[in-house]
């Protein structure tokens, strides 16, 4: 399983999140790339909580959708590793009262996109996004990235895009 480019003309975001319970804090990795396989832009983002699973899940949701605003991105697929997460997005499954705020939020700023789109890829298939929410654990806030790749996904995104 690799990363499958979007359809011609949408951007694919793929994001992650991962949980330190040790020290009790979260991190989110997004990546943003072109039906080419092209880096766009990419973003880590520490969340110092105390997060379960699927609540970074959808907290990595909602920062992509954010960031894809900031950077004037409109027509996207939402990709994530998290199946849940997924299908309630897509409305076959019902929502989980501990992300029900946060889903909320993520449909309301659906809307101000033209288009888009919630999809699942198995944990192999999200690798650069996984290895960006892992970066993010040993950050302050954030990190961002826009029309390059940190150098340390290189290997990642070589063997992630296969077509």
């Amino acid at each position: 399983m690799t990363w499958s480019p979007p359809p011609r003309t949408l951007f694919k975001i793929n994001v992650d999140g991962v949980v330190a319970k040790a020290n009790k804090k979260a991190g989110v990795g997004v990546i943003v790339r072109d039906d080419l396989g092209r880096v766009e832009a990419a973003l880590c983002r520490n969340l110092n909580a105390p997060l379960g699973p699927i609540e970074i899940e959808s907290k990595a949701i909602e920062a992509r959708l954010l960031f894809a605003q900031d950077i004037g991105i409109q027509d996207i697929v939402v990709e994530s590793d998290s199946l849940i997460m997924a299908q309630v997005l897509n409305g076959t499954l019902a929502l989980p009262s501990a992300v029900l705020a946060v889903v909320q939020g993520i449909m309301d700023l659906s809307k101000g996109f033209h288009r888009v789109e919630f999809s699942h890829v198995k944990r192999h298939g999200n690798r650069p996004a996984h290895l960006l929410a892992k970066r993010a654990l040993g950050i302050v806030d954030f990190i961002a990235w826009i029309e390059k790749m940190p150098c340390f996904l290189e290997q990642a995104l070589i063997h992630d895009v296969t077509f």
